[in-house]
């Protein structure tokens, strides 16, 4: 797995207004006050989508490159318009094919994110063969 997430939160308007210029189709939305499915309540309204689901950290790397040019070339600017955006790195690591894995964004790449007001995180889960072996079958 070598999946990049946006999550984007804030006012009910401004998600509607920016869903058109960012270049991704939103998979899951919620409003504000509803219920989490851990029974939490929600304090923003909000959407994600997968951004890119890669074969490997460099294609990952690549493929969020691509979007973040796309959104530099229409201008979005979340904070702008009162949204906080959140780009979620995930990798899984510990197996045969990808036993670990990193991405490297260049500092043209990291201004790229400001520029767009995207927060970035990073995170590694732990597989190996003996459990993709169980999840096959």
């Amino acid at each position: 797995m070598n999946l990049a997430m946006l999550r984007i939160e804030g006012p009910d308007s401004a998600l509607v207004a920016i869903t058109k210029d960012v270049p991704v189709v939103f998979e899951s939305k919620w409003k504000k006050g509803e219920s989490r499915r851990n029974g939490e309540i929600y304090e923003a309204s909000g959407m994600s989508a997968t951004v890119v689901d890669a074969k490997n950290p460099k294609e990952l790397t690549e493929l969020v490159r691509g979007f973040l040019v796309k959104c530099i070339d229409k201008k979005i600017n979340f904070p702008n318009h009162n949204l906080v955006a959140e780009l979620s790195i995930g990798f899984t690591v510990g197996d045969s094919v990808q036993f670990a894995a990193g991405v490297d964004f260049s500092s043209e790449e990291l201004s790229m994110f400001a520029d767009c007001g995207i927060d970035l995180s990073f995170a590694a889960y732990p597989t190996s063969d003996e459990a993709n072996n169980k999840n096959a079958t």
